[in-house]
């Protein structure tokens, strides 16, 4: 059987997600405070007052990404919309800055667990296939990280395959609505007033 099989492509995306899951694992665990820490802590909160509820309408947060997942981001959206010689791409529209805009304002729980995770796994990703972060990787490599995800898009039960899947749609839709994506790429002009009706140029179909 051929190895363009989707079967067989599955196949190795789950048993290379092993990998990586196993990578995360290990690096949560060297993570973890000694015990003395965690009791020193332990006791500072104790004698630490603790903060008042937040005011139901108290001002949000001015970014909901850290910067290291926003960086990550704008990698992620350019290299879905990259720039050329015809106009700018994802990172020139600020394709990442709307995405948090959103992120921020939304209300639910769903789309920023899911973005928080996607940016983690994705990273974890490019760690497997290249040793190195997204962010540090070479074009090439950040495109085989995100060809891998797309190959697997109908396994969208995945979170990493879920969250590219809806990363893919809401870049083109922020994209797609900015200037950048709206006059250099698409060229639209605008609504224009005609000082006169010019009429059909085409000879043949004036004469019908």
């Amino acid at each position: 059987m051929s190895d363009e099989n989707p079967a067989n492509k599955s196949t190795d995306f789950l048993q290379d997600r092993r990998q990586w899951l196993k990578t995360s694992a290990t690096m949560i665990g060297a993570s973890l405070l000694p015990g003395t820490a965690v009791a020193g802590e332990a006791r500072q909160n104790e004698t630490t007052p603790k903060a008042a509820p937040p005011h139901p309408h108290q001002v949000r947060p001015a970014k909901f990404l850290t910067p290291e997942q926003h960086a990550l981001l704008e990698e992620l959206t350019e290299t879905i919309i990259p720039a050329d010689s015809h106009s700018g791409g994802a990172k020139a529209a600020k394709v990442a800055d709307t995405i948090d805009v959103y992120l921020r304002e939304t209300y639910e729980d769903e789309p920023r667990a899911l973005f928080r995770e996607g940016l983690r796994l994705i990273d974890l990703m490019s760690q497997h296939y290249s040793g190195k972060s997204f962010v540090n990787a070479s074009p090439e490599e950040r495109i085989r990280v995100l060809s891998v995800l797309s190959e697997n898009s109908h396994l969208s039960e995945i979170p990493e395959v879920k969250f590219f899947n809806e990363l893919k749609e809401i870049t083109v839709e922020c994209y797609y609505t900015s200037k950048i994506g709206i006059h250099d790429e698409l060229g639209y002009k605008g609504n224009r007033i005609l000082k006169e009706y010019v009429g059909c140029d085409d000879q043949d179909l004036a004469k019908t």
